[in-house]
């Protein structure tokens, strides 16, 4: 059924559909000046030659509908592609006709180059009473460019008055200005909102009408298949694409619920060790208190306690050992008083029998022998002064007598050795002292010279340094002059030479020009060591280019190799040529040669400077001397071999001094003996042991004949020396044991004040008993204490336990501290500073933390894990299952929508004797059914399991998941939401393969033809059957059938966006087709517009007049004409019905060429 016996209103077609009915155009393209075109209700054709202006009068409409539309779409699209339209609103205002030559170039040729204007308004009217005309106004400066365009439209109720416009446009058009002149009409200077106004007045509701519109203008064809037509050109984005970005931004709340579940549950993880380490660290003070009043004044009094039990042990014991001894003394006096009665008894029995002058004689005997000791210690001593003094002579009462005369005349002798010796002695120590210092100076310049490349002295080096580091110069910058200068190869005979003759040069500083003043201002201000000339070589030095040129060969620079390249190439050059200037030597082996030049130089080193003069300086002949070359490795070698040299010359001046000191010691120890003996005035008697020897030989004898004469005096006394000793061993032994007794009897004094004093301590300190009872398991180990000293090292040996353990505890309590402190850092870093603000984060705070801790157990977590199961349970439930639901519901909705279009088509021929139908398929790719078993299984409510019954009821709440499955379901939608919500290719390509389901069908056209049936089967269908042909796209169909398919997709496409399904017509109906059926057959061409009409659209077709006649389908035709002369084109109609008998026919339309002048 169509749709104009669908609207049975009235005479007119369609009443209540807007259709065009008016075109103006104003200065557009080759349009120039004012142009109206009526538009026939029933369709206008719009002909003319190629050339005359269709298109451009399709695309002045465009600027109505689109704000950037590509110009002349359907002619690029016939020709492929392959040619860019340079058609735009700049160049259709100013009517550019093309391009002229002007020289050897061109310049554009424009109808109205100066200030113009131009419009485009669009009357539709709906046939019940409303007309809408939406315009478009531009304006143009008269030097304007692309960019220079003005923008404005206008929607009214009537046509434009375009004298009203014409009346402001000497100006730019402005908002305001055009509100003035159409107060009743909406002015806008934004085509969005302009758009979106006028669909709505239009009935154009669906976001791919006008792209479509514009497709079907254009020509284009279906693109490529049916379906892909359908999904990319027709069928609206999916409402579950928005749902997916809604469900994103849900869950995104889900997330930050989540996150703050996890970090609630973070902050229970960090805590969870503070109770438990707090109680620990609460523990270890206690031990650590406990231990340190044990080790503390509490230990004292415990030890006091115990040294009055050892001090009162040692009084018993030392009063049993005074007893004991007290007795054994008493009995050995007895004894020792008893034989001194008996040895008194028997001296006298021998003093009376004649025995005394045996006595004196033994005792003269015992002097004689303490004599000859004596003697003997003063004759060694003698004879080793004789030793000393180098004196050989014998040891006799002459030769002693000798020794004073002989060491007399030999001091006198080596008195004039020794000054020779000491003389000899500081010249060694004096050599000694040089070669240290040499060496310590070799030593530094080798050290120097390792540091350094230059051969300069350290002083040109550290005064360089200097002037570096106070000016800003770099010292590459500031060569010396020898750093630039080495002998060529082959000419190393001439570096001596070389050296005395450049040697004023080689130590001179190069400054650039640009530094000088600055080192100039440095040597004002500072002393530098030793004398430093600076030169500045950025002054030219006059002839100083040309004298190297004129250079000779033996010259003293062709012996050279100047460095003149890199920072010190300035430098080098002015070297080279300060060279060539002043020392222009040539250079000669034998010195007579020297005679004959005004001057030159020798290979012995000889300057002759001038006729008259000549000069030689050996200050610097050493080769470590010199100055010239480019670095130091052969005066870093010729140093190092210097300091070894030095180093064996150090040793043997080392070894002269030692050996000269030795010389001199000696002497002065030999004059010192000679003066001993000099002055050793003691006769031989005095010296000698020999006489004490005779003299007790003599008193021997005499014993010896004292006691022959007396031989019965011998018994008695052996017994006398018998009881002598025994009453001497006794008197010993007394005199032990009274010594013994006393020490046994102070002892025990000592004892008793010691003990004494304890008492008084431990009275004044006494132990408490729980200290007793904690200390006395350390001291019971060790067993019975007898002494101090062993109480002493007993009592050390407890300390350092208890030190131990309370260093142990502390240890423990510190680290537990640490433990404790650690994690309240790191949670006050990573959770803020909502504690820490008010307690900070040490030890002090653990309470606070753990107060923290605990309502983070009782009352937050809880809290949190309830709002993330309400909120997922409900809201990201709905949201996900508002989306699965979408996903079927969007499916159906289309193939709703589209369906009804099959009712138009079977009403209308495709072929004769056939209709088309749009078959739609569910194509569910695997990714999708993925994505939606991913979200029904994550939605899935899992029951309450029997065994948590009971559970359950006590407080968790039956409908509960358990936390771990609620964390796999959240899991799994978390991983869809990123993956939705990424903006990566592949997950932005595996989004719209889940969510857009467009691309979940697959529509294609079936063409339903009646056939004739076979003879069999004839007779009982009544000769017909129908057969059903597929057509997914046109790649198969020749040009006409193309377009005629074409049509009827379009239209039934066209249809569906605008709303036929919704309310059984279209509220707009005007479609534009340019170059509309040209590759069409005149049946194929009518089949199409038939098929158009039937889903109730006004078509304004343009084609060229030599194709087929398509005006008898149309309601008119509208005739393009345009002046070659002058190019510009204008609108005229022809009458549609033939004339007949006596008629001269007549106008199927009012389309008249109105207010069209042609020129």
């Amino acid at each position: 059924m169509s749709i104009a016996t669908m609207l049975p209103l009235g005479e007119l077609t369609n009443p209540g559909q807007m259709r065009l009915a008016l075109v103006q155009v104003v200065n557009w393209g080759t349009f120039h000046g004012a142009h109206t075109m009526h538009v026939d209700r029933n369709g206008t054709l719009l002909t003319g030659n190629s050339g005359v202006g269709k298109s451009t009068l399709f695309d002045a409409m465009l600027r109505v509908f689109d704000a950037r539309p590509r110009s002349n779409e359907a002619a690029a699209q016939r020709a492929g592609g392959a040619v860019e339209d340079k058609r735009t609103t700049f160049t259709y205002m100013r009517g550019k006709v093309g391009d002229k030559a002007v020289g050897e170039g061109s310049a554009s040729a424009f109808q109205r180059p100066g200030a113009t204007w131009s419009a485009v308004a669009l009357t539709f009217d709906n046939a019940a009473g409303t007309r809408v005309t939406i315009s478009a106004l531009f304006d143009l400066p008269k030097n304007g460019t692309e960019s220079s365009v003005g923008r404005y439209y206008l929607i009214d109720n009537k046509p434009l008055d375009l004298a009203a416009v014409e009346g402001i446009a000497e100006k730019r058009f402005t908002k305001s200005a055009l509100d003035a002149i159409f107060p009743d009409a909406q002015v806008f200077d934004v085509h969005k909102a302009f758009a979106e106004r006028f669909r709505r007045l239009l009935g154009i509701n669906s976001d791919q009408a006008l792209p479509l519109l514009r497709v079907i203008q254009a020509g284009k064809g279906l693109g490529g298949s049916v379906n892909t037509f359908f999904r990319d050109q027709v069928l609206d984005a999916p409402a579950t694409l928005a749902a997916a970005d809604d469900v994103v931004e849900e869950f995104s709340n889900l997330m930050s619920i989540r996150q703050r579940l996890e970090d609630v549950r973070q902050q229970r993880d960090q805590l969870a060790p503070v109770p438990g380490l707090n109680k620990e660290y609460a523990q270890s003070l206690l031990d650590a208190n406990r231990l340190r009043d044990l080790a503390g004044e509490e230990f004292e009094a415990y030890k006091q306690r115990l040294a009055v039990t050892v001090h009162e042990k040692t009084l018993e014991r030392f009063k049993a050992l005074a007893q004991a001894k007290a007795k054994e003394l008493g009995a050995e006096r007895g004894v020792r008083d008893s034989l001194a009665k008996e040895l008194r008894q028997l001296e006298a029995d021998y003093n009376n029998q004649g025995g005394n002058a045996i006595s004196a004689i033994e005792q003269s005997l015992d002097n004689a022998r303490v004599g000859l000791k004596l003697r003997q210690q003063v004759e060694e001593s003698a004879r080793k002064a004789l030793t000393d003094a180098g004196l050989e002579l014998e040891w006799t009462a002459a030769g002693w007598e000798q020794a004073h005369e002989h060491a007399a005349a030999r001091s006198a002798e080596l008195k004039d050795d020794s000054e020779a010796l000491k003389e000899l002695r500081f010249e060694a120590f004096d050599g000694h002292a040089t070669r240290k210092r040499e060496l310590a100076a070799a030593q530094q310049e080798l050290v120097s010279l390792k540091t350094r490349k230059s051969l300069l002295p350290p002083s040109s080096i550290e005064n360089r340094s200097a002037i570096a580091a106070a000016t800003g110069v770099p010292e590459e910058q500031m060569p010396f002059g020898g750093e630039l200068i080495d002998l060529a190869e082959g000419q190393d005979q001439w570096r001596p030479a070389a050296e005395r003759a450049l040697r004023s040069l080689a130590t001179t500083l190069l400054v650039p020009g640009e530094h000088f003043a600055a080192v100039t201002r440095y040597l004002n201000d500072h002393p530098v060591r030793g004398a430093l000339r600076a030169v500045d070589v950025s002054k030219p030095l006059a002839g100083g280019a040309l004298a190297v040129e004129d250079a000779a060969d033996g010259d003293l620079l062709t012996k050279l190799d100047i460095l003149t390249a890199g920072p010190a190439a300035e430098a080098g050059e002015w070297i080279r040529e300060r060279i060539a200037l002043d020392f222009a030597y040539p250079c000669v082996e034998d010195p007579d040669e020297l005679a004959r030049l005004d001057k030159g130089l020798s290979l012995g080193g000889v300057v002759k400077r001038n006729r008259h003069t000549v000069e030689k300086d050996d200050r610097f002949t050493s080769r470590q001397d010199y100055v010239l070359g480019f670095d130091n490795a052969a005066k870093l070698e010729l140093v190092a071999a210097q300091v070894e040299d030095l180093q064996q010359e150090l040793a043997k001046a080392a070894e002269l001094a030692q050996s000269r000191e030795e010389s001199h010691q000696g002497m002065t120890r030999q004059l010192e003996a000679l003066r001993r003996v000099a002055e050793d005035h003691r006769p031989w008697e005095q010296v000698s042991a020999a006489v004490a020897a005779d003299e007790l030989a003599r008193i021997e004898q005499r014993l010896k004949d004292a006691l022959a004469a007396q031989a019965d005096l011998e018994p008695l006394r052996a017994n006398i020396e018998a009881a002598r000793h025994k009453h001497q061993s006794s008197t010993e032994a007394a005199a032990v044991l009274q010594s013994e007794y006393k020490a046994l009897d102070s002892q025990l004094t000592t004892a008793d004040s010691l003990l004494d004093a304890a008492r008084t301590r431990l009275e004044q300190a006494p132990p408490s008993e729980a200290t007793a009872v904690a200390l006395e398991p350390y001291f019971a180990d060790f067993g019975e204490v007898l002494e101090m000293h062993e109480l002493d090292n007993l009592a050390n040996q407890v300390r350092t336990r208890l030190l131990a353990e309370l260093h142990t505890a502390e240890s423990r309590g510190q680290a537990t501290s640490e433990r404790l402190t650690r994690i309240f850092e790191g949670f006050v870093r990573e959770w803020g500073t909502a504690i820490s603000a008010d307690h900070g984060t040490s030890i002090g705070a653990a309470g606070e933390f753990e107060a923290r801790y605990h309502a983070i157990v009782s009352d937050g977590l809880p809290a949190q894990e309830a709002e993330f199961r309400q909120f997922f349970n409900q809201r990201t439930h709905e949201s996900f299952s508002t989306l699965l639901h979408l996903l079927d519901e969007e499916r159906r909705s289309i193939t709703s929508r589209i369906l009804p279009l099959n009712g138009i088509l079977s009403e209308v021929n495709f072929h004769e004797g056939s209709f088309l139908e749009l078959d739609i398929k569910q194509t569910l790719p695997a990714t999708a059914k993925q994505f939606k078993d991913a979200i029904q299984n994550a939605l899935k409510v899992r029951h309450t399991r029997p065994g948590k019954a009971a559970a359950s009821s006590s407080g968790t709440g039956a409908e509960q998941d358990d936390d771990a499955e609620l964390t796999n379901r959240y899991k799994s939608l978390e991983t869809l939401v990123k993956r939705l919500g990424s903006q990566t290719p592949e997950d932005r390509r595996w989004r719209a393969e889940v969510l857009d389901v467009r691309g979940h069908l697959f529509i294609q056209c079936k063409e339903h033809r009646e056939v004739q049936a076979p003879a069999s089967k004839a007779a009982k269908r009544g000769g017909k059957r129908t057969e059903v042909f597929m057509h997914a796209d046109t790649g198969s169909m020749s040009g006409g059938e193309r377009q005629r398919f074409t049509a009827f997709i379009m239209a039934a496409a066209l249809s569906y966006q605008l709303g036929i399904a919704e309310q059984g017509f279209t509220t707009y109906g005007t479609v534009m087709m340019d170059e509309a059926f040209v590759l069409a057959s005149e049946e194929f061409a009518g089949a199409g517009i038939k098929a158009l009409h039937e889903f109730g659209f006004q078509l304004l077709l343009a084609a060229p007049e030599n194709v087929i006649d398509l005006s008898r389908h149309l309601g008119s035709v509208t005739e393009i004409l345009r002046d070659k002369r002058t190019n510009r084109s204008g609108v005229l109609t022809a009458p549609v019905i033939a004339p007949g008998a006596g008629s001269g026919g007549s106008w199927r339309s009012e389309a008249n060429p109105v207010d069209i002048v042609l020129r």
